[in-house]
C-alpha cells in the first residue's frame, strides 16, 4: 500500500513524457491505450491530433466525427436515405476536440475512402443474400 502512494505523486506526469516520446510511434501508441486508463487518457489525444494521416486507417475515423454532428445535420442522413446507424451512438471521448492538425485534402480524400467501403460492405452483404437466395431455391 505504501508503494502505490509513492509512485502516485509523480507517476502521471512521466507517464506523460513517455507519451510524447512515443508521439510518431502510432503503433505503440494504440498498444498504450490498452494498458490502463491513465495510459488510455494519455495516448488518445496523441492519436487523434491527426487522424487522416494514418495510412490505411485514416476513413475509419470519419464515422467517429459524423456522431458528434447536432441532431439537424443527423437528420440530413435520414433525408439522404442514409442510415443513421452508421454513426457512433456513443463514444468515450470527444473526439474532434483533438484535433490540432486539418488537411482538407486528407479529409476529403478520408470520407470517400469511408464512403466506398460502405458501399463495398453493402455490395459484399447484398451478394451473399442472392448466392444464399439461389442456392436454397428461394425466388425461383
Amino acid at each position: 500500500m505504501a508503494c502505490s502512494k509513492v509512485f502516485s505523486g509523480d507517476l502521471p506526469e512521466l507517464t506523460d513524457e513517455i507519451m510524447q516520446y512515443l508521439r510518431k510511434d502510432l503503433s505503440t501508441l494504440y498498444s498504450c491505450i490498452f494498458v490502463n486508463r491513465l495510459w488510455c487518457r494519455l495516448a488518445i489525444p496523441l492519436l487523434w491530433e491527426d487522424p487522416f494521416l494514418i495510412p490505411n486507417q485514416h476513413y475509419r475515423c470519419i464515422g467517429a466525427y459524423l456522431s458528434f454532428l447536432n441532431e439537424d445535420s443527423k437528420a440530413k442522413f435520414n433525408e439522404y436515405g442514409i442510415d443513421d446507424k452508421l454513426l457512433l451512438s456513443n463514444t468515450l471521448f470527444n473526439y474532434p476536440s483533438f484535433i490540432k492538425y486539418f488537411d482538407t485534402y486528407r479529409v476529403c480524400r478520408s470520407a470517400s475512402k469511408w464512403v466506398v467501403t460502405l458501399i463495398d460492405e453493402c455490395n459484399e452483404k447484398l451478394e451473399i443474400l442472392v448466392y444464399s437466395c439461389t442456392t436454397y431455391g428461394y425466388g425461383s
